[in-house]
């Protein structure tokens, strides 16, 4: 069953979801390590949404400004599919914060209601953006004990998520 309903837009988190965060020091901006790697589905959900409905990182990176951002994800062949970045470095407030989540609504000129948000922490990426208002779902692909606090969808691949949103879209 489809927990999304009315997607309007879709907000990715970055590290762990879209690209990998291992490979380089943390205080290095990932755009600058020797190498870095997209986690498996995560070319072929920005694909598939492609096009469909804006699509936007959220996330709280604090080594790497937009800039950065835009060149990792470049890297790795993901930076032509994002209209927007939401970053900690330039909001200056964190996903956990209800203001963080008022720019990407003003900015994407989409209620939150309207938003699906996907991140592999369950706490910065599903229960805070649920808590405020988005469709938030936890990228679970390393098989962590479910969450008992609130329950959220959640998936282990991207490609079930990209099917998700494309039979919610509004």
């Amino acid at each position: 069953m489809n927990p999304l309903f009315h997607v309007r837009a879709v907000c990715f988190d970055w590290g762990g979801t879209l690209m990998s965060e291992q490979g380089g020091p943390d205080d290095v901006p990932m755009a600058q390590w020797p190498q870095v790697e997209v986690i498996d589905g995560a070319l072929a959900c920005v694909q598939a949404l492609s096009g469909r409905l804006p699509l936007a990182i959220a996330t709280n990176a604090s080594v790497s400004r937009r800039p950065m951002i835009e060149l990792a994800l470049s890297r790795v062949s993901l930076a032509r599919y994002f209209s927007h970045i939401f970053c900690f470095t330039e909001l200056g407030y964190r996903k956990s914060q209800v203001e963080f989540w008022r720019a990407v609504e003003q900015q994407l000129a989409v209620p939150l209601s309207a938003i699906a948000m996907i991140g592999d922490s369950y706490e910065q990426d599903a229960f805070y953006p649920r808590r405020f208002g988005a469709q938030a779902v936890w990228f679970n692909h390393e098989g962590k004990a479910s969450r008992d606090e609130v329950a959220v969808p959640t998936v282990a691949a991207l490609p079930t998520f990209a099917a998700w949103v494309m039979s919610a879209a509004a």
